[in-house]
């Protein structure tokens, strides 16, 4: 099951404001391809009502189907527009708030022109704010094709996730949080597993101070994968979110995952964390770590345990030019959970990007950019070796 943003920080304690979300490394936990796709759920902040802008790409792939053997190269050129819309405040004040953005990505292949495709994105925020209470809608819409890790090539899939959160504050400083979620990811080729996940949740929140929230929260949820058995998934964590200082912020979630299967039972830590660092005028540092459990799209009845962490440095130079430099391991342990058959696959990736951007205005940026990744998987017919260089134009119009 990919799990996507929303169901991250935020639903046990309120993220220090300002603190960005992060994207892991590779397969479902990153995009391999010429750039990143922005994180549209969390668009539309700046000005409200009606915006549009797009992301275009040119870069030299060297790996584009991330094959261990037998490497393809191309010049893979992205064309993303995005529309955007945003009505009332999310974060402060009473009465509705609606946030919504559509991506839709042209992805075209110089030399191997039957292998372009439309991949789109989708997301909406929509939800009503009191006093005392409040009720958040989130839903995320993908359809995908790039390649992935996991299976090992071009993917082509649809995912899903939706979630309602409710909170109350039934004194000053404690809320209650309850939410329930929905998500599944389809995949194009039959002989890949489908998967579906539903869950509750029970948090509370404790704001120690305007700085200092603390939390905790209970999850039971229920996985279907098909050509595999259920797993019934409990999760009980704990999180803060910290600014000791102005410029330093610190967010933390960890706990412990229970899963329930055909084969028995497994226990294993979860942790998704960031700090962010700013030392001064035009530095911006980031750390992250995380953990997790998937479930496979390629091994019936496997999962996989996900452990990496990234870091990544900003730093403004003279004018309007600005360095940034990011990097991150991950290290992917699968194991049996129903059936038959091998297991123990394992992968070791890292993964660094380099890039310079000039500003030339508050609606027109450019990047040049560099990214190298390597996946070393003991599992023969898997891993990679990748290395793309390119140009990125943003425009807000």
């Amino acid at each position: 099951m990919v799990r996507l943003t929303i169901a991250s920080l935020s639903a046990c304690f309120v993220v220090v404001a300002g603190a960005q979300s992060y994207s892991p490394i590779v397969d479902d936990r990153v995009q391999t391809d010429v750039v990143d796709y922005p994180e549209i759920s969390n668009t539309a902040e700046h000005r409200g009502g009606l915006e549009l802008s797009a992301v275009i790409s040119t870069a030299y792939d060297s790996n584009i189907f991330l094959s261990e053997t037998k490497p393809i190269p191309d010049t893979v050129i992205r064309i993303g527009p995005m529309i955007s819309y945003t009505k009332g405040d999310a974060k402060e004040g009473e009465g509705g708030f609606l946030k919504f953005a559509y991506q839709p990505t042209g992805v075209i292949y110089i030399e191997n022109s039957s292998e372009s495709r439309v991949d789109q994105a989708a997301a909406i925020t929509a939800g009503w704010r009191g006093k005392v209470t409040s009720v958040t809608y989130t839903g995320v819409a993908r359809s995908l094709a790039d390649a992935t890790a996991d299976t090992g090539g071009q993917t082509d899939r649809v995912e899903f996730d939706n979630q309602v959160m409710a909170a109350w504050v039934p004194r000053e400083k404690i809320t209650l949080v309850l939410a329930a979620g929905y998500g599944e990811v389809n995949y194009s080729d039959p002989t890949l597993f489908d998967s579906r996940e539903t869950y509750a949740r029970l948090g509370v929140r404790y704001t120690y101070s305007p700085k200092t929230e603390v939390g905790m929260a209970y999850q039971v949820g229920r996985l279907l994968v098909a050509g595999g058995s259920n797993q019934t998934l409990q999760q009980v964590t704990a999180g803060i979110a910290w600014q000791p200082r102005e410029k330093i912020k610190i967010a933390i979630q960890s706990g412990v995952d229970f899963r329930n299967a055909e084969d028995g039972s497994d226990v294993n830590p979860v942790l998704e964390s960031r700090i962010d660092w700013t030392p001064r005028q035009g530095t911006d540092l980031y750390l992250t770590a995380y953990q997790r459990q998937e479930a496979s799209a390629y091994y019936a009845g496997q999962d996989y345990n996900v452990l990496g962490a990234t870091a990544g440095i900003s730093q403004r130079l003279g004018g309007n030019w600005t360095a940034r430099l990011e990097g991150g391991r991950e290290k992917v342990s699968y194991s049996r959970v129903s059936g038959f058959g091998a297991s123990g696959r394992k992968d070791a990736i890292w993964f660094v990007r380099p890039a310079i951007q000039y500003t030339f205005s508050d609606a027109l940026d450019v990047s040049v950019f560099y990214r190298a990744s390597d996946d070393s998987s003991t599992a023969k017919g898997f891993g990679y070796r990748q290395r793309l260089a390119g140009v990125e134009l943003t425009y807000k119009f």
